[in-house]
């Protein structure tokens, strides 16, 4: 794998760590993905993520509640956030973890201005229902609760698909 030019690296794996994490914190296992893509070995790369993790510049529940909060700022519900640590290899307690920093609270709120905000969007001439399921759609696909979305929806006034015309 060495020897094919296309594969070599650019720069050693620890310049090419560290200029991934002074760009932004990244998990272990997102850094892992991208040395590796890079054509770093993986006992390179695996020897550099541990003296990294021991000199304190790659501490996973620090980024992964980062992350989350970064998500949640952006109008996102847990589902959403949940997904995003996921894909980026934070699982487990840890992710778990960054959840739970985000708070209960924190998230019904982020549902009502994300509800607010996409209600002003939307165009004047919807129906009652349509505009309701397009509100429903929105916020469920931004990773709120779907029960969540239809109780925010209630106490708004708006009709949900399970009310009785």
């Amino acid at each position: 794998m060495r020897d094919d030019p296309q594969r070599r690296p650019r720069r050693d794996c620890r310049t090419a760590a560290l200029a991934f994490l002074g760009r932004r914190a990244h998990p272990r296992r997102e850094l892992e993905r991208k040395l590796l893509r890079a054509g770093h070995e993986p006992a390179e790369v695996e020897r550099t993520l541990d003296a990294l993790a021991g000199a304190g510049l790659l501490d996973e529940e620090r980024t992964a509640a980062e992350l989350a909060r970064f998500e949640a700022a952006r109008g996102r519900g847990s589902r959403r956030v949940a997904a995003s640590l996921r894909s980026r290899g934070v699982v487990g307690a840890v992710a778990a973890k960054a959840l739970a920093g985000l708070g209960g609270e924190s998230e019904a709120a982020r549902l009502d201005a994300a509800l607010e905000k996409k209600a002003r969007s939307l165009p004047g001439g919807l129906t009652p229902v349509s505009r309701s399921r397009k509100l429903f759609d929105h916020l469920v696909r931004r990773g709120f609760d779907p029960a969540a979305v239809r109780e925010a929806l209630r106490e708004k006034g708006d009709p949900t698909d399970d009310d009785p015309l």
